[in-house]
């Protein structure tokens, strides 16, 4: 008899917190999501770079990527901002500074080339 009155009472427990989240609603509107994507490439007729290392670098997050086959990339979920998007593969390098705002799509273009050396003054 204890051991089903202490069954019910643990059902009816269970059932309460399984009933007590559905009654409840959250109204929240996500911000919209703020996306960079693009493409890293060689001069033609080369084209598209697949398998470069591609990094969003901003004041407060630093997020990398590799590039897909055809030379593409995406990084999602940023929060509004200026960030720099970089490139390497192999020794070249590419670079862009970049402004996002809430619920925008950046397209970036990265051509990968040498990077420029600065001569050392003479002496």
């Amino acid at each position: 008899m204890i051991g089903s009155i202490l069954r019910a009472t643990a059902l009816l427990m269970v059932g309460i917190c399984l009933l007590i989240p559905c009654g409840t609603e959250a109204h929240c509107t996500p911000e919209p999501g703020t996306v960079v994507q693009g493409t890293a490439f060689l001069e033609p007729p080369d084209g598209p770079v697949p398998g470069a290392k591609v990094t969003v670098q901003g004041d407060f997050l630093m997020e990398s990527a590799i590039t897909d086959r055809e030379g593409k990339f995406r990084f999602s979920n940023l929060e509004p901002g200026t960030y720099t998007v970089s490139a390497t593969y192999f020794g070249l390098y590419a670079e862009q500074k970049i402004t996002v705002e809430a619920g925008t799509v950046v397209q970036v273009a990265l051509q990968l080339k040498p990077p420029v050396l600065k001569a050392s003054p003479k002496l």
